[in-house]
């Protein structure tokens, strides 16, 4: 299964964007990103593939892996966490209720 999601950077933090990411994406799963036309992809725990693109928001695509283990899963949720708040400078609560604001005023 292919997810895309949308994330808005905390002000100040679009700028040195790329160099944050991917030193978010080393720090938080610790394996080697592939870097190809502002494009970061890795492959960890319960994650197939995950792509990332930077545009005025942190554009973020995860394709899952089926039947992993319970524990990969928390392992791998934990660590896209943390790279989330690395990257855009919201922690989770503060992504939820950004998002929630977005559903609101887009109605």
């Amino acid at each position: 299964m292919i997810t895309v999601q949308e994330y808005v950077f905390k002000r100040g933090f679009k700028k040195g964007a790329h160099k944050r990411i991917l030193e978010a994406l080393k720090d938080c799963f610790g394996v080697d990103v592939e870097e190809s036309d502002e494009e970061y992809v890795l492959s960890f725990g319960a994650l197939q593939k995950l792509t990332i693109r930077v545009s005025d928001t942190l554009l973020v695509e995860t394709e899952a892996k089926e039947d992993v283990p319970d524990e990969f899963i928390v392992d791998t949720n934990a660590r896209f966490r943390c790279f989330l708040e690395k990257a855009t400078g919201y922690t989770a609560k503060q992504r939820a209720k950004k998002a929630q604001e977005a559903v609101k005023s887009a109605q």
